[in-house]
C-alpha cells in the first residue's frame, strides 16, 4: 500500500544489521575496505579491512593483509596482521597465519594455525584502544621503607629481636 509505514521483515534499525557486504567467489579485490556493517568474503581480497562488525571468510575465501574487526569466522584462508577485538573462530577447513591478536579464540579440530597468536590488542594499534593508559607513579625508596615499617607490628618484631639478642648473648 502506498504511504504505508509497515516495514518488510528484512528491515532493521541498526546500521550493523542493515546488510552484509559480500565479495563473491571468483572476484579479486585489492585495496582498503572500511565498513560499519558485517562483511563476507568468498572471493579473494588483498589489502586492509576495517569493520565494526563481523568478518566472515567463507570456505572459498582468501584474505591477505591487515584486518581489524569486531568478530571473525574463518573457513577459508586468512593471512597477515589480524586484530579481532572479540571472538576469532577458526573452523576445521580454515588456514590462518600471521600475527594475530584476539579477545577470545575458538579452534575446531583440523584448523591450521601458523604464526603468532596473542590474546589482547596489538601495542601499535592506538586506534583500537578506547582509553589511554595513565602513567603510573612509582614510590621512592623512602616511601617504600616507611610503608614497610608501618606494616610490621612493633610488639612482635621488637620482642623477637630481644629474644634473639638474649639467646645469642649466652
Amino acid at each position: 500500500m502506498i504511504g504505508s509505514l509497515k516495514r518488510s521483515t528484512g528491515a532493521s534499525s541498526s546500521s550493523a544489521e542493515k546488510g552484509i557486504n559480500r565479495i563473491v567467489e571468483g572476484t579479486l579485490i585489492e585495496g582498503t575496505i572500511n565498513s560499519d556493517s558485517n562483511l563476507r568474503i568468498d572471493g579473494e581480497f588483498n589489502g586492509k579491512i576495517t569493520t565494526k562488525g563481523r568478518l566472515v571468510v567463507g570456505p572459498t575465501g582468501k584474505v591477505s593483509g591487515t584486518v581489524n574487526c569486531l568478530c571473525c569466522d574463518v573457513e577459508g584462508i586468512l593471512e597477515g596482521e589480524v586484530t579481532v577485538r572479540e571472538l576469532l573462530s577458526m573452523k576445521s577447513s580454515s588456514t590462518v597465519q600471521g600475527d594475530l591478536y584476539y579477545g577470545q579464540l575458538s579452534v575446531e579440530a583440523g584448523a591450521k594455525a601458523l604464526g603468532t597468536f596473542r590474546m589482547g590488542q596489538a601495542e601499535g594499534h592506538a586506534d583500537l584502544k578506547q582509553e589511554k593508559k595513565q602513567p603510573q607513579k612509582t614510590a621512592s625508596k623512602a616511601d617504600a621503607l616507611a610503608s614497610l615499617k608501618a606494616s610490621t607490628m612493633p610488639s612482635e618484631s621488637s620482642s623477637l629481636l630481644k629474644e634473639e639478642a638474649t639467646v645469642g648473648a649466652q
